[in-house]
């Protein structure tokens, strides 16, 4: 197994994904109020307020346990989802049955063409090892014309390149001499890389942000130094990460920042 790093692509040992320590990670271990009650700490919350369209069909592809569904339809926005987790849609239907959150393919939905006024999707197409095409050509598909495309991708920010990368890499060999094997998480990706897909995928950047929570919350060094985390609350990171995170942020939120966050209108040239 060769670790690319262009874009990064991130592997974790297969004893660890079994458990649920990096697939689901985001919620296995959430139940549906905490889960929306994230919504309100992140910093891609404005933005989805401000360019989502009300009144105006929405889809969510891949919406685990559907907090943004929950969040953005009391605000009044048409909004539906869908996952292929199914324990993530059972137990958003055990929460509220009625939740429009449906078992479906984000690379080869059920939706006709041209039939989405907008579309998110958070933290989605990072997993394919096969890389994210098919479903940005889905999305492409089933979005009309001129539709607003909402997408989110890890990024790779300072503190990976410089630090985690490497660190990522010499555990990977250690663990391999021992005999132990790794499965694909992810790809983290730079700006750059990212934005270069969307637009082959005729999608065109409008706005980009930093995705991850507002401190003293912090999805990147929470997930990548877990010596950093606080003992109690999940996402919350300890005195040492609060004074780093608080350090770097006052230079860029970009240093620290788990994602990126991209606004994209469908491209018809």
């Amino acid at each position: 197994m060769k670790i690319s790093k262009h874009p990064y692509k991130n592997y974790h040992p297969k004893r660890n994904v079994e458990k649920l320590e990096t697939h689901e990670q985001s919620w296995s271990n959430d139940t549906v109020e905490e889960n929306i009650a994230l919504c309100e700490y992140q910093t891609i919350t404005p933005i989805l307020n401000k360019y989502l369209p009300k009144h105006r069909k929405i889809l969510e592809a891949g919406c685990g346990l559907g907090r943004w569904i929950f969040y953005l339809r009391k605000r009044g926005f048409d909004i539906i989802g869908i996952d292929l987790a199914n324990a993530a849609i059972e137990t958003v239907k055990r929460f509220d049955p009625s939740t429009p959150i449906y078992f479906d393919d984000v690379n080869n939905t059920k939706y006709p063409d041209h039939h989405f006024d907008a579309i998110i999707s958070l933290g989605v197409v990072e997993h394919f090892e096969v890389g994210p095409h098919k479903a940005l050509k889905e999305v492409n598909r089933i979005l009309k014309n001129n539709g607003l495309f909402i997408v989110s991708v890890p990024t790779q920010n300072l503190i990976r390149r410089v630090i985690t990368n490497h660190l990522k890499e010499c555990n990977w060999w250690y663990r391999k001499i021992r005999g132990e094997r790794h499965i694909f998480e992810e790809y983290r990706y730079t700006r750059k890389e990212f934005s270069t897909l969307l637009l082959e995928a005729m999608f065109e950047p409008i706005e980009l942000i930093p995705d991850d929570f507002i401190p003293p919350r912090n999805v990147g060094l929470y997930v990548d130094f877990p010596f950093l985390r606080h003992k109690n609350k999940k996402w919350e990171l300890n005195m040492i990460g609060k004074t780093i995170t608080s350090i770097l942020t006052k230079l860029t939120p970009w240093y620290t920042s788990a994602g990126t966050l991209w606004i994209c209108r469908k491209n018809l040239k």
